[in-house]
């Protein structure tokens, strides 16, 4: 049996954007007449990042996307999603406790 290298997709330093509320992205969507489906279509991402967006299970995008996102939805940029640096290294980080043998 040999090894399969399995490679990880790192986030490429730069700018992003987290989303502020998911539930104001939803009721925009309805409001325009948007579908997870047209919107991912008009933004050039999938509709399952579309649906994770919406489900909380992801919170952030590039800033491209998250412009795309505000221009399709024809709301102020700002309004959806807040602009953040990526670290450094492009890595989250966490910081464990060690733990003490009793």
């Amino acid at each position: 049996m040999s090894p399969i290298a399995i490679r990880r997709r790192r986030r490429s330093k730069g700018k992003w954007m987290r989303l502020r509320d998911r539930n104001l992205l939803a009721d925009y969507m309805r409001a325009s007449d948007f579908s997870q489906a047209r919107l991912g279509r008009y933004v050039g991402c999938s509709r399952q990042f579309i649906h994770a967006l919406l489900q909380g299970e992801k919170n952030s995008c590039t800033s491209e996307v998250g412009s795309r996102i505000e221009e399709a939805l024809r709301v102020l940029p700002g309004t959806l999603f807040v602009r953040s640096e990526s670290t450094a290294t492009g890595q989250s980080v966490k910081r464990r406790t060690p733990v003490r043998a009793a």
